[in-house]
Protein backbone atom coordinates (compact mmCIF):
# COMPACT_ATOMS: atom_id res chain seq x y z
CA UNK A 1 0.00 0.00 0.00
CA UNK A 2 1.20 3.88 -1.09
CA UNK A 3 0.82 6.32 1.87
CA UNK A 4 -0.72 8.40 -1.10
CA UNK A 5 -3.55 10.85 -0.32
CA UNK A 6 -6.48 10.23 -2.32
CA UNK A 7 -7.42 13.62 -4.34
CA UNK A 8 -11.28 14.20 -4.03
CA UNK A 9 -12.80 14.28 -7.05
CA UNK A 10 -16.41 15.53 -6.00
CA UNK A 11 -17.03 18.72 -7.69
CA UNK A 12 -18.19 21.52 -5.38
CA UNK A 13 -21.92 22.78 -5.85
CA UNK A 14 -21.88 26.19 -6.54
CA UNK A 15 -23.91 28.34 -5.13
CA UNK A 16 -27.44 29.58 -7.02
CA UNK A 17 -27.14 33.05 -7.59
CA UNK A 18 -29.19 35.62 -6.36
CA UNK A 19 -31.83 36.48 -8.82
CA UNK A 20 -32.12 40.42 -8.46
CA UNK A 21 -35.05 41.90 -7.12
CA UNK A 22 -37.20 43.26 -9.24
CA UNK A 23 -40.55 45.69 -9.17
CA UNK A 24 -41.80 44.22 -12.98
CA UNK A 25 -42.44 41.12 -13.32
CA UNK A 26 -41.19 40.46 -16.67
CA UNK A 27 -37.13 39.93 -17.24
CA UNK A 28 -35.00 43.34 -17.30
CA UNK A 29 -34.16 44.82 -19.81
CA UNK A 30 -31.67 48.01 -21.26
CA UNK A 31 -29.57 50.41 -19.93
CA UNK A 32 -30.68 53.73 -18.96
CA UNK A 33 -29.65 57.19 -18.63
CA UNK A 34 -31.52 60.25 -17.65
CA UNK A 35 -30.10 63.01 -19.05
CA UNK A 36 -29.95 66.42 -16.86
CA UNK A 37 -28.08 68.34 -19.18
CA UNK A 38 -29.68 70.92 -21.91
CA UNK A 39 -26.61 71.56 -23.40
CA UNK A 40 -25.62 68.08 -23.97
CA UNK A 41 -28.03 65.87 -26.17
CA UNK A 42 -25.84 63.03 -26.45
CA UNK A 43 -26.24 62.52 -30.90
CA UNK A 44 -23.52 59.76 -30.20
CA UNK A 45 -23.32 56.89 -27.57
CA UNK A 46 -21.36 58.12 -24.67
CA UNK A 47 -20.59 54.01 -23.97
CA UNK A 48 -18.92 53.17 -27.60
CA UNK A 49 -18.94 56.83 -29.31
CA UNK A 50 -21.33 55.46 -32.01
CA UNK A 51 -24.07 57.44 -33.97
CA UNK A 52 -27.62 57.11 -32.16
CA UNK A 53 -30.61 56.70 -33.29
CA UNK A 54 -34.01 58.42 -31.78
CA UNK A 55 -36.30 55.35 -30.75
CA UNK A 56 -40.09 55.46 -29.04
CA UNK A 57 -40.64 53.22 -25.85
CA UNK A 58 -43.67 53.09 -23.88
CA UNK A 59 -41.92 53.95 -19.48
CA UNK A 60 -43.36 53.42 -16.35
CA UNK A 61 -43.58 56.50 -14.20
CA UNK A 62 -44.06 56.40 -10.28
CA UNK A 63 -45.25 59.66 -9.13
CA UNK A 64 -45.10 60.06 -5.87
CA UNK A 65 -47.16 59.64 -3.66
CA UNK A 66 -49.38 56.93 -5.43
CA UNK A 67 -49.38 57.54 -9.16
CA UNK A 68 -48.42 55.17 -11.76
CA UNK A 69 -48.04 56.36 -15.32
CA UNK A 70 -47.22 54.91 -18.62
CA UNK A 71 -45.76 58.06 -21.25
CA UNK A 72 -44.55 57.23 -24.80
CA UNK A 73 -41.48 58.92 -25.21
CA UNK A 74 -38.81 59.16 -27.99
CA UNK A 75 -35.24 59.84 -27.66
CA UNK A 76 -31.77 59.01 -28.13
CA UNK A 77 -30.98 55.37 -28.29
CA UNK A 78 -27.66 53.00 -28.50
CA UNK A 79 -28.46 49.83 -30.29
CA UNK A 80 -25.04 48.26 -29.48
CA UNK A 81 -24.71 49.30 -26.41
CA UNK A 82 -28.65 48.64 -25.82
CA UNK A 83 -28.83 52.48 -24.02
CA UNK A 84 -31.51 54.85 -23.62
CA UNK A 85 -31.46 58.16 -22.95
CA UNK A 86 -34.46 60.40 -21.96
CA UNK A 87 -33.85 64.62 -21.56
CA UNK A 88 -35.10 65.14 -17.61
CA UNK A 89 -36.23 68.69 -19.07
CA UNK A 90 -38.46 66.89 -21.92
CA UNK A 91 -40.06 64.12 -19.49
CA UNK A 92 -40.92 67.03 -16.84
CA UNK A 93 -42.37 68.65 -19.41
CA UNK A 94 -44.93 65.75 -20.91
CA UNK A 95 -45.70 64.95 -16.91
CA UNK A 96 -46.32 68.78 -16.76
CA UNK A 97 -48.78 68.29 -19.75
CA UNK A 98 -50.18 65.28 -18.53
CA UNK A 99 -51.19 66.34 -15.24
CA UNK A 100 -52.03 70.28 -16.28
CA UNK A 101 -55.94 69.73 -16.03
CA UNK A 102 -56.06 66.26 -14.31
CA UNK A 103 -53.96 66.36 -11.28
CA UNK A 104 -52.54 69.89 -11.11
CA UNK A 105 -51.26 69.65 -7.38
CA UNK A 106 -48.83 66.68 -8.98
CA UNK A 107 -46.83 68.97 -10.92
CA UNK A 108 -43.65 69.18 -9.44
CA UNK A 109 -43.61 66.01 -7.20
CA UNK A 110 -40.83 63.79 -7.12
CA UNK A 111 -40.90 61.10 -9.63
CA UNK A 112 -39.18 57.94 -11.08
CA UNK A 113 -38.95 55.90 -14.43
CA UNK A 114 -39.13 52.57 -13.24
CA UNK A 115 -38.88 50.78 -16.65
CA UNK A 116 -40.70 50.18 -19.84
CA UNK A 117 -43.53 48.44 -20.06
CA UNK A 118 -45.31 46.06 -23.22
CA UNK A 119 -46.43 48.44 -25.98
CA UNK A 120 -49.55 46.43 -26.02
CA UNK A 121 -50.28 47.15 -22.64
CA UNK A 122 -49.46 51.06 -22.83
CA UNK A 123 -52.04 51.23 -26.06
CA UNK A 124 -54.85 49.68 -24.15
CA UNK A 125 -53.93 52.02 -20.74
CA UNK A 126 -54.00 54.87 -22.72
CA UNK A 127 -57.49 54.03 -23.74
CA UNK A 128 -58.92 52.36 -20.75
CA UNK A 129 -56.62 52.58 -18.23
CA UNK A 130 -55.92 50.25 -16.15
CA UNK A 131 -54.86 48.45 -12.15
CA UNK A 132 -51.74 48.53 -10.61
CA UNK A 133 -50.98 44.63 -10.79
CA UNK A 134 -51.58 45.06 -14.50
CA UNK A 135 -48.96 48.15 -14.22
CA UNK A 136 -46.42 45.76 -12.52
CA UNK A 137 -47.30 42.52 -14.90
CA UNK A 138 -46.14 44.30 -17.97
CA UNK A 139 -43.29 46.35 -16.27
CA UNK A 140 -39.70 45.62 -17.39
CA UNK A 141 -37.04 47.33 -14.97
CA UNK A 142 -34.37 48.64 -16.61
CA UNK A 143 -31.25 46.24 -16.58
CA UNK A 144 -28.63 48.98 -15.34
CA UNK A 145 -28.84 52.62 -14.77
CA UNK A 146 -25.55 55.10 -15.15
CA UNK A 147 -25.27 58.43 -15.09
CA UNK A 148 -21.97 59.89 -17.64
CA UNK A 149 -20.78 63.55 -17.57
CA UNK A 150 -20.45 65.53 -20.23
CA UNK A 151 -16.53 66.55 -20.57
CA UNK A 152 -16.02 70.18 -21.43
CA UNK A 153 -12.97 71.40 -23.11
CA UNK A 154 -11.57 74.93 -22.45
CA UNK A 155 -9.33 77.24 -22.98
CA UNK A 156 -6.17 78.31 -21.32
CA UNK A 157 -2.25 79.31 -21.06
CA UNK A 158 0.06 76.74 -21.18
CA UNK A 159 1.87 76.57 -17.93
CA UNK A 160 5.18 75.52 -19.27
CA UNK A 161 5.32 78.86 -21.91
CA UNK A 162 4.52 81.36 -18.91
CA UNK A 163 7.28 79.99 -16.45
CA UNK A 164 10.10 81.45 -18.74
Amino acid sequence: MTNKKRKNHLKKKKSPKKKRQTLGNLEPMHTFFLNPYKDSRFTRCPKCLDKTKIRKFPFGIHIDPKILLTLNMSGPYCPICDLIILHKDKVEKLIMMTFEKLHPQTIGDDYLIIGTVERDYWRKTSKTGGTHQEFFDNLRDFEKVVVFEPIYSTWGINDKETDK
